[in-house]
């Protein structure tokens, strides 16, 4: 019923950057409700921060009423920005679930589904980390000098050089330590360049293998993580323990 997810942001940060990402998937934002304000205007003071966001879309909202005007009462969708035992988290109903217990209609069904998957979009796009792009793309232009630097090491080593026995030895150990960190920078620019393509398509922060949000703390450390800690401990289970890059 419930989807939330935890953020390294304040209040403030998260409540902006989950309006920037309502308008990016074509959602308007109808009214946000301080509660913290309200309450305490009223004499009832709240400790923590609460910011509840009435978001649409206004083509999928008339698709519901023109099938069942009654489902107006379930209208708008609402995302809240709080903090809870002092951590700040944005959350959700869910469409699918609310939807469900109100009708039986498939194509009621059907634009709960596709309106539910928005909406975690932007729950999770405002989650994310702030400076997730340009932290990889930092990251991606240092990769990229690098195996650019360790590929001309490695050519200029071998011009003009007529090594004996023991430098071919030597020389052998060298070329494999050598080939393996660009083999590491390789795969993890790889991964960054996926992380990348996540952020446009609106999924980064989520698992590719569970779809759960990506603890804030871990995709802080190594932004390109495509999955999850329990999927990737799984991962590397399946692989011997081998990791690729920082995943």
């Amino acid at each position: 019923m419930y989807y939330i997810v935890p953020t390294a942001k304040t209040v403030d940060d998260a409540a902006r950057d989950l309006e920037a990402a309502v308008h990016k998937h074509q959602f308007g934002v109808l009214h946000v409700y301080d509660l913290k304000e309200t309450l305490t205007k009223k004499g009832f003071p709240l400790a923590p921060q609460c910011r509840i966001f009435d978001v649409c879309n206004p083509a999928q909202a008339s698709r519901v009423l023109q099938r069942d005007i009654r489902v107006n009462m379930a209208l708008p969708c609402r995302i809240s920005v709080f903090e809870e035992n002092g951590a700040t988290k944005i959350g959700t109903m869910l469409p699918v679930e609310i939807l469900r217990a109100l009708s039986h209609d498939w194509e009621l069904a059907n634009v709960a589904e596709t309106v539910q998957t928005a909406i975690k979009a932007i729950v999770d796009e405002a989650a994310a980390p702030a400076d997730a792009r340009t932290a990889l793309l930092a990251r991606r232009a240092a990769l990229v000098l690098e195996i650019k630097a360790g590929a001309q090491k490695r050519a200029a080593e071998r011009d003009g050089n007529v090594p004996d026995s023991g430098e071919l030895a030597a020389d052998d150990v060298a070329r494999d330590v050598a080939l393996a960190d660009i083999d590491r920078d390789a795969a993890e620019l790889e991964a960054i360049d996926a992380a990348l393509e996540r952020l446009d398509q609106g999924t980064y922060g989520r698992c590719v293998e569970c779809g759960t949000a990506i603890a804030p703390a871990r995709l802080v450390q190594a932004p390109e993580a495509p999955r999850c800690l329990a999927c990737q401990q799984h991962s590397e289970s399946q692989t011997g323990g081998r990791r690729i890059a920082r995943l």
